[in-house]
């Protein structure tokens, strides 16, 4: 009899649970467990200074006092002390000491209520820094690691972080020179998300950061959504970059279908790829019969298949692809060990006389993988004509019927040697694949790539055609319809983006009411003045006190997510939803310009934002989620400074140390007003490292702006720092080349980030929150940077001739 319940999750941890992280020396073991304790707010606990605290001795004082016999007997015992007593809110790094068969048992042990991470990556990266005699032999043992941990982070090392990256936004834009950002930067930001995955904090982050936002609702939820399909024998003979998959689907189906030699390591190394590169959820699918492999005996097979299933897991993917009709064994392992990821559960008739929809066995099949715990049934069926395509809607009916809600969502399609029936046979997670890649060998995936099956839907009237607005004071100069457009015509959506010139709310309440609104983002004078007149704002705008992107509502209930679901439908207006992308797109440019020696430590660090209106809310915003707890405001009306300075003093006095996202431990003055320029910087504070002017290009009244520039005594930090410009209209301000010039004759510590690299970052989130799909990053920021670096962008048509493919 087959198994029909859920067997008990064994790697569900509980959130505060401390997380160990084991590896080599080099794999970078250190750098992220420091991330990950200022990420979480958690208690550091390194084996090296445990050992010391406990023992009064460091590592090589006892060694050299007490010899190996006793250093070995003492260093395990305080090995285990360390993991026993640190059982919750902690990030325990492992050094050497986990190399040994005792460490290890301890370890083994310890997974059975904790995470324990086994930190990889390129052997080749990892040889460059150990000794040549030693580094086959550590390697070696280091694969041991996997026996004794449950999860595992490859950190892909990315060269091409090497050299400057054009592009990037962040330059000196007199010579356009680019410093190297940082390589932490990726790493960082990949490592944290996976932090909050194995935690269980991802989806929460995502939704209380913006129900808009594109991770806020899976795939299976959305009410379109396309799955690429990605085999690894492909990925190791491609030709093609990582980032020509970008903005292609919402997710990607990692097939394994091919054995290269270090098997594990080369999946894992390219799961961390599609991550780094292309950042969007995957679903991991074992291949049950490898084509070119040798034929195994089903033992083997399973004993195989198991391995690379729980290595899928071991890597935290979001989905895991389970072929329910593989031995109760097989499928009860995989449950056993799911942690985190979501189990789609399969049943796939793939040969001539294939189950029909009609069938009582399908309606079982749906049955059983419900009662397993599947997140998401999947059932694709060969088809010869022998099918009407009504009878699949009939069997989905019978489903919603059956079923009562909630129900995991269906995948259900036919497909041919043609490749699937229909397009929309399946609304969510649709097989796509990308237009250069040929499908000689994948029938299962439709001839047809993401963006000719999406504009399908348009032309279908699935989705509707919408008008999307760039609106305020002085708009002429924005480079967001140029931006926006290429994205739409890149993503195969007819809408079209515009720039209006507007002043009042009457003015911009015609626009906005109308069955064709779209969005829009805000410049002056809305950003504040709105504010009253929202009832749903994200929890970021609120906490700034600006919007600068409006969404309209037209779900049918006052469900949050029935409103996201309605993108890309016109309809009545019902109300709206404010979002604020300002401050997250300053915070991405300081993370990339601000140096290791300028890593902001919370009691410490100082920062300037120049100006008081809703831009300057934003950067004021983002450097308190940057860590920063001395912000200073100037600007010409020192009451708007007071004004905004009592803002956030009074927000921070409300914020609880366990509250979401909010740095705990937020004085009641983390905002001061500086009153003049004249006045010498206090003795109190350390000279600043950040700056960020939002002194607007052109004043909403018309006159002309202010023309700052740093006092000289402003700029004394022997560690330099970042200014950050927002005004881009002209790109070189005042501000841009007084600091230019002090960067090259005074101090090279400085950086400068120009007003084009925080737009374009702007119009890539706004892109997302307006339209619901991934934005083509490279593509805007090619058009950004051309058109407002008065450069001639790429010539585009060979970008759009793949889409009529």
């Amino acid at each position: 009899m087959s198994m029909s319940s859920t067997p008990k999750n064994e790697r569900a941890f509980e959130p505060n649970a401390s997380i160990v992280l084991v590896g080599c020396r080099g794999a970078g073991k250190r750098t992220l467990a420091f991330m990950a304790a200022l990420h979480l707010r958690w208690r550091l606990v390194t084996e090296d200074h445990y050992f010391e605290k406990a023992m009064g001795l460091s590592r090589g004082q006892f060694l050299s006092q007490n010899g190996k016999e006793l250093f070995a007997r003492q260093n395990i015992n305080v090995f285990k002390r360390m993991l026993d007593s640190n059982r919750t809110g902690c990030i325990i790094e492992c050094g050497m000491s986990s190399f040994t068969d005792e460490a290890q048992d301890a370890l083994r042990a310890y997974s059975a209520t904790n995470p324990v991470v086994y930190i990889h990556r390129e052997k080749e990266q990892i040889s460059r820094l150990l000794d040549a005699a030693d580094a086959e032999q550590l390697l070696k043992a280091d694969e041991k690691h996997r026996d004794c941990s449950n999860l595992e982070y490859y950190n892909l090392y990315d060269s091409s972080n090497d050299a400057s990256v054009p592009g990037s936004g962040t330059s000196t834009p007199m010579d356009g020179r680019l410093p190297s950002p940082s390589k932490l930067l990726d790493a960082r930001e990949d490592f944290l998300k996976f932090l909050d995955f194995i935690t269980g904090r991802a989806a929460t982050r995502a939704w209380l950061a913006s129900p808009f936002s594109v991770a806020a609702i899976p795939p299976e939820l959305r009410s379109y959504s396309y799955a690429l399909r990605l085999r690894l024998s492909d990925i190791m003979d491609m030709e093609m970059e990582w980032e020509d998959f970008e903005a292609r689907a919402d997710c990607i189906e990692l097939i394994i279908d091919h054995w290269p030699d270090d098997l594990l390591n080369v999946v894992a190394m390219h799961v961390a790829s599609i991550r780094r590169k292309i950042g969007v959820p995957i679903i991991y699918h074992v291949e049950e019969n490898p084509r070119g492999e040798r034929q195994r005996m089903p033992a083997e097979k399973d004993a195989v298949d198991s391995e690379l299933l729980e290595l899928g897991l071991r890597l935290g993917v979001e989905y895991i692809s389970l072929d329910l009709q593989r031995s109760d064994a097989f499928v009860s392992r995989v449950l056993r060990h799911r942690g985190r990821s979501k189990i789609i559960g399969n049943y796939w008739y793939l040969g001539l006389g294939a189950l029909p929809w009609y069938s009582d066995k399908q309606l079982e099949n749906y049955a059983r993988a419900r009662a397993l715990g599947c997140d998401v049934i999947r059932l694709v069926r060969f088809c010869a004509s022998d099918s009407k395509v009504e009878v699949l809607e009939d069997f989905k009916k019978k489903i919603e019927e059956t079923f009562p809600d909630p129900r995991p969502p269906l995948v259900a399609y036919d497909f041919s040697i043609l490749g699937v029936r229909t397009p929309f046979q399946t609304k969510i997670l649709g097989p796509v694949k990308h237009p250069e890649m040929e499908n000689e060998r994948d029938h299962l995936a439709t001839v047809c790539s993401y963006m000719y099956t999406y504009r399908l839907q348009f032309r279908q009237f699935l989705l509707d055609p919408l008008e999307f607005y760039v609106l305020g004071s002085n708009v002429s100069y924005s480079l967001s319809p140029a931006m926006h457009n290429a994205a739409y015509e890149y993503s195969g959506m007819p809408h079209t983006f515009h720039a209006i010139t507007c002043s009042t709310l009457d003015s911009l309440n015609q626009i906005c009411l109308s069955d064709s609104f779209g969005g829009a983002s805000l410049t002056a004078p809305f950003k504040v003045a709105i504010m009253p007149h929202l009832k749903v704002k994200s929890h970021h705008a609120t906490a700034i006190g600006a919007v600068n992107v409006l969404i309209p509502l037209r779900g049918q209930t006052n469900l949050i997510m029935d409103h996201a679901n309605s993108r890309n439908k016109s309809g009545v207006v019902r109300d709206f939803f404010g979002d604020n992308t300002d401050w997250s797109a300053i915070l991405t440019c300081l993370r990339r310009a601000i140096s290791p020696r300028n890593f902001v430590q919370p009691s410490k660090t100082t920062a300037i934002v120049i100006g008081a209106g809703g831009m300057a809310r934003a950067a004021i915003y983002a450097l308190i989620q940057l860590g920063c707890r001395n912000i200073f405001i100037y600007n010409r009306t020192t009451g708007k400074a007071f004004e905004v300075a009592r803002h956030f003093n009074e927000w921070a006095s409300t914020q609880g140390p366990a509250g979401y996202s909010q740095p705990s431990g937020l004085t009641t003055e983390i905002c001061r007003v500086l009153p003049s320029l004249s006045e010498p910087w206090s003795r109190n504070f350390q000279l600043p490292t950040m700056v960020v002017s939002c002194v607007p290009a052109t004043s909403v009244d018309g006159n002309p702006p202010a023309d700052f520039e740093m006092p000289l005594g402003w700029l004394k930090s022997p560690t330099g720092g970042v200014v950050v410009e927002l005004a881009y209209e002209p790109l070189i301000t005042p501000l841009v080349a007084q600091m230019q010039a002090f960067h090259d004759g005074i101090s090279l510590a400085w950086v400068v980030v120009d007003g084009l690299a925080v737009v374009v970052e702007m119009a890539i989130e706004a892109f997302e929150l307006m339209t619901g799909r991934m934005a083509p990053k490279r593509l805007m920021k090619e058009i950004g940077r051309g058109i407002g670096g008065h450069k001639k962008p790429r010539d585009l048509d060979a970008v759009f001739a793949e889409m009529e493919r």
